[in-house]
């Protein structure tokens, strides 16, 4: 249950679980119409009771019917004043089991009173019914109705001599709260859906705001740090250990900036393959270019298809001769694609003695096992290229 500063409105509990209510804006308005409603059944009901005392001849001990006439009105006004003041200051009271029962107790008291005094005039009024309509307000359908019941034969009790009215005071009694459940429950639930309307505008927009502040810094970025790094890989290619940090950070800005981790510590395809790069930058004096188009969440068959790679990315890296290595990760609807490209010597791919496991098992007997795909173009003296493609 959460009371910030002065609560002006409680939600409706919930009568199966009993799990404490949530503070909701709507619940305040029908809580202030129930208690409006208690106010004016209560100033009804006094007027009732007085013109009983003043005009009806007691029926018993003339000491004891003003002693219950006024018991009852006192219920009704104490019952008014507390309602009242309870639902300004703290309206989550209302909704406690413990508070809903002595209400009810008590309105089970103004129905039967009539009854106990043996008069002719119903002078409940509207008053009880208002414990059947704070029930309604905060439990449902299911726990106003057993209270409405309660309530109808109470009151029942009360106008038994006054009969011809019975049927009346039973449909009142009992069909009311129900509709009052019923129209609160469909307002509250018109509410509901409003403000899950707004809170899912609230959060399209935050959405929007933040897609454009990181636009604005992929601009920033894009204009200023990355195109200084790749002035640095130009600048100073003598110096390997500088280009590759230049190298290092530039993907990791790329990779923030298209949405993935910047350590590229998340479960993605790209950001496997660029902890593969790295590796590979770092233990051999080759620079590993990596563009991607798509990404998706990496699965066993991708992990596979990422070993496939960092092989063909070794082997470029390792007998090719080139400085360089591009791969190129292509991800879409119905396949992923990855091509490590080299400018290197080249070999002649038919030429692989048996014994050198690392192209025909680690890349293709890989691929084929996945259930894709390796295809490798070479000639001596005009680079190697890796084809990997698994379907989706």
């Amino acid at each position: 249950m959460r009371v910030a500063g002065r609560v002006t409105a409680v939600s409706m509990a919930d009568s199966k679980t009993g799990t404490d209510p949530e503070i909701v804006p709507i619940e305040g308005t029908l809580l202030r119409i129930v208690v409006v409603f208690r106010i004016i059944g209560a100033a009804w009901l006094l007027f009732l009771a007085v013109a009983v005392l003043m005009t009806e001849e007691p029926r018993i001990d003339p000491a004891v019917r003003l002693g219950l006439v006024v018991s009852v009105m006192a219920v009704a006004v104490v019952g008014a004043a507390v309602t009242s003041i309870l639902a300004r200051r703290n309206p989550v009271v209302l909704c406690q089991p413990w508070f809903q029962a002595i209400d009810v107790l008590a309105s089970i008291w103004v129905a039967v009173t009539p009854s106990l005094v043996r008069s002719d005039g119903f002078f409940a009024g509207g008053y009880p019914i208002s414990s059947a309509f704070l029930i309604a307000t905060t439990r449902g359908m299911g726990a106003t109705l057993v209270v409405a019941v309660v309530i109808a034969a109470s009151s029942v009790a009360g106008v038994r001599y006054a009969s011809a009215r019975a049927a009346e005071v039973v449909f009142i009694n009992l069909l009311a709260p129900l509709v009052v459940a019923w129209g609160f429950g469909t307002i509250r639930e018109h509410d509901r859906q409003r403000r899950e309307a707004e809170d899912a505008l609230a959060e399209e927009r935050a959405k929007r705001a933040r897609a454009d502040e990181r636009a604005e810094m992929a601009a920033h970025l894009h204009d200023s740090v990355l195109q200084t790094l790749a002035l640095i890989q130009r600048r100073v290619p003598e110096n390997r250990d500088v280009v590759v940090l230049a190298r290092r950070q530039e993907r990791a800005l790329r990779a923030w900036l298209n949405g993935g981790s910047p350590l590229g510590a998340d479960n993605l395809l790209t950001s496997a393959l660029a902890r593969v790069a790295d590796q590979i930058e770092s233990e051999h004096d080759v620079l590993v270019e990596l563009s991607v188009a798509g990404d998706t969440t990496l699965d066993d068959r991708l992990e596979g298809v990422v070993l496939a790679a960092r092989e063909a990315i070794g082997n470029a890296a390792r007998f090719s001769g080139a400085d360089r290595v591009y791969v190129l990760a292509e991800v879409d609807a119905e396949r992923i694609r990855v091509v490590v490209r080299d400018r290197g010597r080249g070999f002649d791919p038919e030429a692989i003695p048996e014994g050198r496991r690392g192209v025909r098992e680690s890349i293709v007997g890989r691929m084929e096992r996945l259930g894709g795909k390796a295809t490798i173009h070479s000639q001596p003296g005009r680079g190697t290229e890796v084809d990997l493609m698994v379907e989706r």
